[in-house]
């Protein structure tokens, strides 16, 4: 509905119902209109938000919506972002480059999808199965526990089985 809506101006419900005959219209036109996405005026649709036009001020996590067939979408998907992890046990600092849509396979993007309850990739699944839902602070100490002793020898002995070193 809303690339329907995207596409043409001064669409009259009738239109919209014809469009979607399969769909609540009224119901979902409602909700749509509360949660300020659509704009009624004079009995006509329109979109009431925003599209990016600029990747100038952009921010990671920041809700956008953008068109996917305009350039600003080609570079969005090329544009990095830096993201820190911190450590409160032993002050470490784990930074990593991740991308918009946080598909890259980083520990942040991880903690960031599991707290939020979004969708994990195949990879971040993989992790998943071996952590579950740790909490970040409690892995991370583990994690750079580990990672300090192996900046330390070249080779580290471990003596039994641990899912932070594994994951």
């Amino acid at each position: 509905m809303i690339r329907y809506l995207d596409q043409y101006e001064d669409v009259i419900l009738r239109e919209i119902k014809a469009q979607f005959p399969d769909v609540a219209v009224d119901k979902l036109m409602e909700e749509y209109i509360k949660a300020g996405l659509i704009l009624r005026e004079n009995k006509r649709y329109y979109l009431n938000f925003p599209t990016l036009e600029s990747l100038d001020s952009l921010e990671l996590d920041q809700e956008i919506f953008v068109r996917e067939a305009s350039p600003v979408y080609q570079a969005l998907l090329e544009q990095s972002f830096e993201t820190e992890l911190r450590n409160q046990i032993n002050a470490a600092i784990l930074v990593e480059k991740t991308d918009f849509a946080r598909i890259k396979m980083t520990l942040s993007n991880y903690f960031y999808k599991v707290k939020q309850q979004y969708p994990l990739t195949e990879k971040q699944q993989e992790l998943y199965d071996i952590l579950g839902d740790v909490n970040p602070e409690y892995a991370l100490k583990y994690m750079t526990a580990f990672l300090l002793k192996f900046l330390k020898k070249d080779q580290l002995m471990q003596k039994c089985r641990d899912i932070f070193v594994d994951s």
